[in-house]
């Protein structure tokens, strides 16, 4: 079984949607100057686990940050709302995992600049509750 944030990967790139604005230009953890914009990062912000008296619970929630890196805010919030399309309320089976319900828990916006031009970003951040086996 793969892990879930290779499976959320898997799954946005099936999103048509999504994968016109930005290819297959979703990545972990960070954005590296060079990369064609626009592009998604992804990372694991938090993971608090859940105990019962015979242990650990199978029901994990750990949140994941999607940040939007584009050239202008317009093209930046288009992907953004790709995202959200894509994953908010979600619930089904990605990759074998079953996945309960995927919540959007915080939006951020800003800019940043990699060394030659602006760059704009968009966060978002989901709480992906899942079942692990």
């Amino acid at each position: 079984m793969s892990e879930i944030e290779e499976s959320l990967r898997t799954y946005l790139l099936t999103q048509s949607g999504l994968t016109a604005l930005i290819v297959n230009r979703v990545m972990p953890d960070e954005y590296t100057a060079g990369v064609t914009l626009p592009a998604v990062t992804y990372q694991k912000i938090s993971d608090v686990k859940d105990h019962l008296l015979t242990g650990q619970s199978t029901v994990e929630r750990p949140v994941f940050q999607y940040t939007t890196y584009a050239r202008s805010r317009a093209v930046a919030r288009s992907v953004t709302n790709q995202l959200k399309t894509a994953l908010c309320d979600y619930s089904g089976t990605l990759s074998g995992i079953v996945v309960q319900k995927i919540e959007l828990q915080n939006e951020m916006s800003g800019i940043e600049t990699d060394g030659v031009s602006r760059v704009y970003t968009e966060d978002l951040e989901f709480q992906v509750t899942f079942e692990r086996s």
